[in-house]
């Protein structure tokens, strides 16, 4: 007898359909054991493995059967036995699986990796044939700890899933802890489904039930326990008890410092609480781009800012004297972020209203953020979800507000379950991909293709092709040359022919977060390509002139935004009367950003930013002009509408979603 080298101690392990999306087996690889299996064995099984990895099944399957079990150790009993239920597993014959892995179970106690291996392949055929609690049974008695850790992640998704149909919560979030432990980011850990399953599972705990899972967890899954524990602090510290957010705070601090992320959100939560408490709960402060090229639409977005503050004393008899303090940003992101730096540090301003354009919106937040003011921003902010948070509202409706909406019920019965996604080469197309994956991976929505665009090229046909399959010709071969002698045999055509393979649609629509001037030359590259009546889906930016001009020449085009239909013609009228202008859409943004911050601030007397970002996050709702904004997982999501463009009009084609994160799955 002799040592087996490690990869010959594989066995196989079943993959569930409900894990990855395949019902195959594949080879696994666990710990070296001794003494336990001998050399002729190993080269038999071997030749098994090959004959099974060429599709070979049954002749492995005989191969198996052929072996004498009284001639082998017990080791190699259970080795075989195992391969034999994954064999009938793949041929849906569980109960046969079932009966081969208890007979391997009986003699495979000197290989703890093999021992778990088979628990885990017997768990679930039990759940294949709907014996859930029997499952978790034998899922329960497993040795995991001797799997690797992709093996790990496996046995665990498993066990939580049985664990939370038979309503095991503090199972479930055991095992979706074991699930994330390989995690070393938090970009990583935020865009993965479980997390957020976690999180609100974590989130209904008691607090000594808290305590006890993260010291559990603090050497097994260190970066996630390390951010947890971090939310957590944060959470308590905005509760009022703040003596035990610090405590909680230092043992972040002491045992996680090894993370650069975890020291950056503690130093910087600590930084906030000592050194920007003060406020004044009565100023608000404005920035706006006041000078250079951007000067007109600063100067548009103070009519709204003005109409606002007469609308709102009109309707408040005892309006407080509320202090408005104005700013320049100059058009750069740079000032404008300075500017913040002043009202909070020298004006102790409660909200600041900035971010005309994005770039500066993005620069301007990162400052307020770190200064913990409520920071009202007029464009969207190109940033990743994880790095908002409850103090930052955007007016126009966030990225995650709008994949919010594409993602809802409504928009995938109308549409169809296949998304497609075109988004620009750019940090603001960055955010938008990574919310798409996020929230098609949340709510197992099937994405088929992701392509990108230069958004300085001037075509932008090249992601249309790759979507569409015709990209590389020579992969549809065979199809290309039957169409060809087709098209070659045609007597006469009318028209000129682009290209010989047919579209390949396996979408069923596509979200084109692109701005209108890039819409206008994308949109038509689809009906250039011969793929016609695709619903193509854009952004809130789509409601322009420029684009309903164009709308005549285009069908199924689509995009998520504010209903202003639904604002009221009276708010319309009285701006018109006071100002002799028409109410757009800055002016409409810049009132309901001005309405937002009165309304927040008039509803309590805030002595300090603790109270405030208390009471902000208590809100769970805020009301605007333009809409409404729910908090979810700490974010704000605006309700926006589903609209239709057609003939330089524009119509709600579905009600606005209900349900912040989509449907239930």
């Amino acid at each position: 007898m002799k040592m087996l080298p490690k990869y010959l101690v594989s066995s196989f392990i079943i993959i569930l359909v409900l894990l990855s999306g395949c019902s195959g087996i594949r080879m696994i690889s666990g710990p070296s054991t001794e003494d336990l299996y001998s050399t002729k064995f190993t080269k038999e099984i071997e030749i098994i493995k090959t004959q099974y990895r060429r599709g070979q099944v049954d002749q492995a399957l005989k191969a198996l059967q052929k072996m004498q079990e009284e001639n082998l150790e017990p080791a190699e009993k259970a080795l075989r036995r195992n391969l034999v239920g994954v064999i009938y597993f793949g041929k849906q014959n569980f109960e046969q699986a079932i009966f081969n892995f208890n007979q391997g179970l009986a003699t495979s106690s000197d290989d703890a990796s093999l021992t778990s291996q088979i628990k885990l392949n017997l768990g679930g055929s039990y759940y294949k044939l709907g014996m859930v609690e029997k499952a978790f049974n034998v899922m329960g008695e497993a040795p995991y700890g001797s799997l690797s850790q992709n093996d790990l992640v496996k046995f665990h998704k498993l066990k939580y899933r049985l664990a939370n149909e038979l309503g095991k919560d503090n199972v479930a979030i055991r095992s979706l802890i074991w699930t994330l432990s390989g995690k070393q980011k938090i970009s990583e850990l935020r865009i993965e489904p479980f997390y957020e399953i976690l999180t609100n599972k974590f989130r209904k705990l008691e607090q000594g039930q808290k305590y006890k899972i993260l010291e559990e967890f603090e050497e097994v899954a260190p970066f996630v326990v390390g951010y947890m524990s971090y939310l957590e602090a944060e959470k308590i510290y905005y509760s009022g008890r703040k003596d035990d957010a610090r405590d909680m705070i230092r043992w972040t601090e002491s045992n996680f410092g090894k993370y650069p992320e975890i020291v950056t959100l503690v130093k910087n939560f600590t930084f906030k609480v000592e050194n920007y408490a003060r406020l004044d709960s009565l100023t608000i402060g404005v920035i706006l781009p006041l000078s250079g090229e951007k000067k007109s639409f600063g100067e548009r977005a103070l009519f709204g800012i003005d109409a606002a503050l007469r609308d709102f004393q009109e309707k408040n008899s005892n309006l407080p004297e509320f202090k408005i303090i104005i700013k320049d940003s100059e058009g750069s992101g740079v000032v404008g972020a300075h500017q913040v730096k002043e009202l909070v540090e020298k004006d102790f301003a409660s909200v600041i209203i900035g971010g005309l354009f994005s770039l500066e919106a993005t620069k301007e937040f990162e400052v307020a953020k770190r200064r913990g003011v409520f920071f009202v921003s007029l464009s969207q902010i190109f940033m990743n979800k994880e790095d908002k948070d409850h103090l930052l509202l955007e007016v126009p409706g966030s990225i995650e507000s709008q994949v919010n909406q594409l993602f809802t019920s409504e928009i995938i019965k109308e549409f169809g379950p296949r998304a497609a996604i075109v988004y620009p080469e750019s940090k603001r197309g960055q955010a938008y991909v990574n919310e798409f994956w996020r929230k098609s991976n949340l709510l197992n929505i099937s994405v088929t293709g992701v392509y990108s665009y230069d958004d300085k090229a001037s075509d932008f046909r090249e992601p249309v092709k790759n979507l569409l399959g015709l990209k590389y010709p020579r992969v549809r071969k065979e199809e290309y040359k039957i169409l060809d002698e087709i098209h070659s045999l045609e007597a006469t055509r009318s028209t000129r022919r682009i290209q010989t393979l047919k579209p390949k649609i396996d979408f069923d629509w596509v979200f084109v977060p692109a701005y209108p001037l890039e819409a206008i030359q994308i949109i038509p590259s689809f009906t250039y390509f011969d793929a016609f009546n695709v619903p193509i889906i854009g952004g809130p930016s789509w409601r322009s002139q420029r684009l309903s001009r164009e709308s005549y020449k285009f069908k199924n085009i689509f995009f998520v935004g504010d209903d202003v239909e639904a604002i009221s013609d009276s708010l319309s009228q009285n701006f018109y009367d006071k100002y002799g202008k028409k109410l757009r859409l800055i002016e409409l943004r810049s009132f309901d950003s001005m309405k937002i911050a009165m309304n927040i601030l008039n509803n309590g007397k805030f002595t300090s930013r603790d109270e405030l970002d208390m009471a902000i996050r208590g809100l769970g709702e805020i009301e605007g002009q333009t809409g409404s904004w729910s908090l979810v997982d700490g974010v704000w999501l605006k309700k926006l509408a589903s609209l239709h463009i057609r003939n330089g009009k524009f119509s709600e084609l579905l009600p606005k979603a209900e349900n912040p994160e989509g449907p239930t799955k």
